[in-house]
């Protein structure tokens, strides 16, 4: 069991994360490590961290000058903090990690920043490597997207991208934690759900419309096309989104109809995800999914068809998938030519059944991840997008490969959190993005469905007014 002591309570989560990295089952570990910081200020201040893991003891000591301000101060104090137990732990255990030191979400955000501080993409390649202890690989890779960002990614105020939440789905996979309705409890409720989430999307528009210009346009869940047709044309018919991008989830091909791509169509949809997670029948029906491979490429064909660009998302690491399972997979989905391509890792969402079944480690999925990156930058494919989620497989992470000019623009803007996003419906979440503060507002919704429609007239009023206050500041 491990035991843990810090005068630094005020991080003490933080630095457990970086615990984490190395040991990520707390109750398994025979570990006592101690933790002491100090700070002397004189011409600069000079940060000590003593790290003691078990009987052995680690010392580290960083300055920086004095005239900093206060959020750039706490920043490099945290920094050199979460970096000194890092640098303890891997000394004590001999095991070289990914990424580092990194635990956060985004690595592309601290590569923006050392842009921003005047260093070139190649000098953030190497500070990557020297004080944060990522891979030369994993630098590479981070610093190859924020390339490929190029042009997309803005930190306009003025522009807003709509996010609209439809929370239902026809089954529940086994590693998802996200809150959803299985839609045969609920399907009496989905009428007068819809036509809330219509009047929400419409304030939420005049307010961009008033305050800014709208970016992207993005439908996810759940599964939207877990709604009837008529709810899709219903929900979206009177809003004029034919000049930016549109996309819906599809995500499941056992709800892809010809009916409600039509209405995708007469909407102005000219995005849609069509996701198999795995082409290994076996997989889908232990995961919990209600489609075959063969649904897949029947429901991918389809939609091609109506000249949708098509987004596919695969999983590395699925329960009782090999390697081979996973090349099948991606080869079978390459093969297809779709606009983008993401390949998550799996994580042990806490929520999930796949977390709440126990301990789950699949000691293949960092040769899955090199093999998709082989493979899809051969076949013309361009990584660019990377997030990172908590308890995912191998510290690894979840990158979008897309073709040449064919990036999800949502999909950078909202992952970088570069633009303000104004989202609807039950359990979305707003944000307002101040660029020049350097700060983000939220502003979430009742996530329960029946509290979000109970609620709906007096939680409407106080996110327009979240938006009024927020974005005028």
């Amino acid at each position: 069991m491990l035991s843990f002591e810090t005068n630094r309570e005020d991080i003490s989560s933080e630095l457990l994360d970086e615990i984490k990295l190395f040991y990520p089952h707390f109750d398994e570990c025979d570990l006592s490590i101690k933790h002491h910081y100090s700070a002397i200020v004189g011409e600069k201040t000079m940060v000590k961290n003593i790290v003691k893991i078990n009987d052995n003891e680690y010392v580290f000591c960083d300055d920086y000058p004095n005239n900093l301000g206060e959020i750039m101060r706490k920043r490099l104090d945290k920094r050199a903090t979460k970096s000194a137990i890092f640098s303890a732990l891997k000394s004590f255990s001999g095991k070289v990690l990914p990424w580092g030191s990194l635990t956060g979400i985004r690595p592309s955000k601290l590569v923006y920043d050392l842009l921003s501080d005047g260093n070139s993409l190649d000098q953030a390649r190497v500070l990557m490597q020297e004080k944060f202890s990522v891979s030369e690989k994993k630098s590479n890779l981070i610093c190859d997207i924020v390339a490929n960002q190029n042009g997309i990614y803005t930190r306009d105020e003025k522009l807003l991208n709509l996010y609209v939440h439809i929370p239902f789905c026809t089954t529940k996979c086994s590693y998802c934690s996200f809150v959803t309705e299985p839609l045969s409890r609920v399907k009496t409720l989905v009428p007068d759900y819809v036509k809330l989430l219509k009047t929400e999307i419409k304030q939420s528009l005049d307010f961009i419309n008033s305050n800014g210009k709208l970016f992207s346009v993005y439908v996810g869940g759940g599964t939207p096309t877990a709604l009837e047709s008529e709810q899709i044309y219903e929900l979206f018919s009177d809003f004029p989104f034919s000049d930016v991008e549109f996309t819906i989830e599809a995500g499941r091909p056992d709800t892809i109809t010809k009916e409600k791509l039509d209405a995708m169509k007469a909407v102005g949809a000219n995005r849609v995800c069509v996701n198999p997670q795995s082409l290994v029948n076996r997989t889908l029906s232990a995961i919990g999914r209600a489609h075959t491979a063969e649904d897949f490429f029947e429901k991918f064909d389809l939609v091609k068809q109506y000249g949708f660009d098509i987004n596919v998302d695969t999983i590395a690491g699925l329960v009782g998938e090999s390697l081979d399972d996973f090349i099948y997979t991606l080869d079978g989905v390459c093969a297809l030519n779709p606009e983008n391509i993401t390949v998550h890792t799996l994580s042990r969402k806490n929520g999930s059944a796949l977390a709440q079944g126990g301990k789950f480690d699949n000691g293949e999925v960092e040769k899955m991840v090199d093999y998709a990156f082989g493979k899809l930058t051969a076949n013309g494919y361009y990584p660019y997008y990377l997030y990172r989620q908590k308890q995912m497989l191998g510290n690894l992470e979840n990158v979008g490969y897309c073709k040449a000019g064919k990036q999800c623009v949502n999909n950078i803007t909202t992952m970088e959190d570069c633009l303000s996003v104004i989202a609807c419906g039950a359990g979305a979440i707003s944000k307002i993005v101040h660029t020049s503060e350097n700060r983000i507002e939220r502003f979430a919704n009742m996530r329960d469905l029946r509290l979000y429609m109970q609620n709906f007239d007096e939680k409407l009023k106080d996110k327009l007014f979240f938006y009024e206050k927020q974005f005028t500041k």
